[in-house]
């Protein structure tokens, strides 16, 4: 009898062909040299040319008259979206063999997918959490997007901010031990509009 994991890895594919072809460039940025993934299946050229595949049949079918038919486009993108799914079951194994969840986020981060919590909690809500380096936290944020991020050590009297975040989380690296710090964050939405920004939220590493 199968058991829904307790961690399990998502890829948050955008609808367009071209978000789609940007996302699958970002993973294989991601799995390139990823530290918890020596081996990737199929390989990173494998996989950059079933990409530049699915980028050359999407602009053949932008030319006037098209030269790619959406069909044959189709083929060429699905090809590239099977290679996804192979790395998001093989992120999805590497998961599995933790029951630690900064662990277990960490390695989806490191693949540029998105973990999804089957616990009682309810939907993800802001939180941050020791990381899986000393000096760091992972912050997850409320939603699913991209997310814009601010760093303060008053309080929100002043504040900095921090790359920005596409997939709802973000490490955050070279913080000090025992200081406090609070994070806040909006979502950044359609058409250049944004959510209205968090509480300021407080934290300190203790290791």
């Amino acid at each position: 009898m199968s058991t829904t994991p307790k961690f399990e890895v998502v890829v948050h594919m955008p609808d367009a062909v071209a978000d789609k072809i940007v996302k699958a460039i970002a993973i294989k940025d991601s799995v390139d040299g990823n530290t918890f993934y020596s081996t990737p299946s199929p390989t990173v050229a494998t996989f950059n040319t079933d990409i530049q595949a699915a980028t050359d049949a999407e602009a053949g079918t932008k030319t006037i008259p098209p030269t790619v038919t959406p069909n044959n486009r189709d083929v060429a993108v699905n090809k590239m979206l099977a290679d996804v799914e192979s790395y998001r079951l093989d992120c999805q194994k590497l998961v599995n063999a933790t029951t630690n969840e900064t662990t277990a986020t960490a390695i989806a981060e490191s693949f540029d997918m998105e973990l999804k919590t089957h616990t009682a909690r309810g939907p993800r809500q802001d939180e941050i959490l020791d990381g899986p380096l000393p000096g760091s936290v992972i912050y997850r944020m409320k939603g699913t997007g991209p997310h814009q991020i601010q760093i303060s050590w008053d309080n929100g009297t002043t504040s900095k901010d921090i790359d920005p975040s596409a997939k709802g989380y973000k490490t955050i690296e070279g913080l000090d031990v025992n200081k406090f710090f609070w994070l806040r964050n909006r979502q950044i939405l359609p058409k250049d509009q944004y959510s209205d920004w968090t509480d300021w939220k407080k934290f300190a590493i203790h290791k």
